[in-house]
């Protein structure tokens, strides 16, 4: 295996789910607090499993720089919102297991964010502040890898996050909210990955479908009886990359989109209406420059909004990771016997 493959595959999963643990908790339709931080996973070829161990990663992400209501005039009106900032941790367990000619492993993120949403949200909501955030954990317990020969790959994933994440009363009394849903999501995956010793290339996919709210995340959002018993519509998450290694360093264009595929269902028998449904769609387009440490390899990329209907997570996205490798069966020990 050459050093390039080993770095890539040691940190693929372990680095994308550290991006990905932040909740993504900014868009404009009420509806749209989901389990996922869209583009988490741009860089990161999800095809490829690392070899046997147990790796981890740190991610950092800056949302809604510089950001506006939209581009093409297709952002609800009224709508904006100051920068938030995440940051996730993760472990990737693969324990050397193959199951139908696939290798096997399992991940478990964990995510923090803090923002704060600077006016109405949509008329007639009221401005909300988010404290820190302990965002909800998400739980991979399946990840199948198939190396189909000739520097492809291909894998599939099934995600599973429950509304354990943070809960402060006295945010009410101070007059901000929690974010995290409390609702569950089930999230299939899918992605195809090409790696050799100058390219690095993968589309990932990510499907979350999720179940019906308690009425705690969108109670401040939306009329009474709305929020509980929310349903918020499915949405397909895509993130595309295509790296060239030059010696230690990687670089080129990445990019993400979002689509809505089901429609938002309020609770309460509230009928919808623009401000509490709605499909939303994003497309994001960046760069992202890499380097192999050796025991570590970082990456850090920019993404600038081109296209976003209903949300507001428009503008700059800024991110960092880093991933690294735990533990491995052929790992020496620190310290040699006499």
């Amino acid at each position: 295996m050459t050093r390039l493959r080993q770095i890539i595959l040691s940190g693929c999963l372990a680095a994308a789910f550290a991006g990905g643990a932040a909740s993504e908790g900014f868009a404009t339709e009420p509806g749209d607090f989901t389990n996922y931080l869209r583009g988490a996973t741009q860089g990161i070829p999800l095809g490829a499993l690392p070899p046997a161990g147990i790796y981890g990663g740190f991610g950092l992400n800056a949302t809604g720089l510089g950001g506006s209501a939209g581009k093409g005039d297709q952002a609800i009106a009224g709508s904006a919102t100051a920068p938030a900032f995440g940051y996730g941790m993760n472990v990737l367990f693969v324990p050397g297991w193959t199951f139908l000619g696939a290798t096997y492993g399992a991940a478990v993120v964990q995510g923090f964010y803090q923002a704060e949403l600077g006016t109405p949200l949509n008329p007639p909501f009221t401005a909300q502040s988010i404290s820190p955030e302990l965002a909800n954990t998400g739980f991979t317990p399946v990840i199948l890898s198939w190396a189909l020969g000739h520097g492809w790959f291909t894998s599939i994933d099934l995600t599973i996050v429950g509304p354990d994440g943070s809960r402060w009363p006295s945010n009410a009394a101070a007059g901000a909210v929690d974010l995290n849903p409390d609702y569950w999501t089930i999230a299939p995956g899918f992605a195809v990955s090409y790696l050799d010793a100058n390219w690095v290339a993968s589309a990932n996919f990510r499907y979350d479908i999720n179940t019906a709210a308690k009425g705690i995340t969108m109670s401040p959002f939306m009329p009474a009886g709305a929020a509980n018993g929310y349903v918020d519509g499915n949405l397909l998450f895509g993130e595309l990359t295509a790296l060239y290694k030059i010696g230690k360093w990687s670089l080129g264009p990445v990019g993400y989109f979002v689509a809505q595929t089901t429609a938002d269902r309020p609770g309460g028998g509230v009928a919808c209406t623009p401000a509490i449904c709605g499909f939303q769609s994003q497309i994001d387009l960046g760069f992202l420059v890499g380097y192999d440490f050796g025991p570590i390899a970082v990456q850090v990329w920019a993404d600038q909004t081109v296209e976003c209907a209903n949300c507001i997570g428009s503008g700059w996205d800024v991110w960092a990771r880093m991933s690294f490798r735990i533990w491995a069966p052929d790992a020496k020990p620190l310290v040699a016997k006499n």
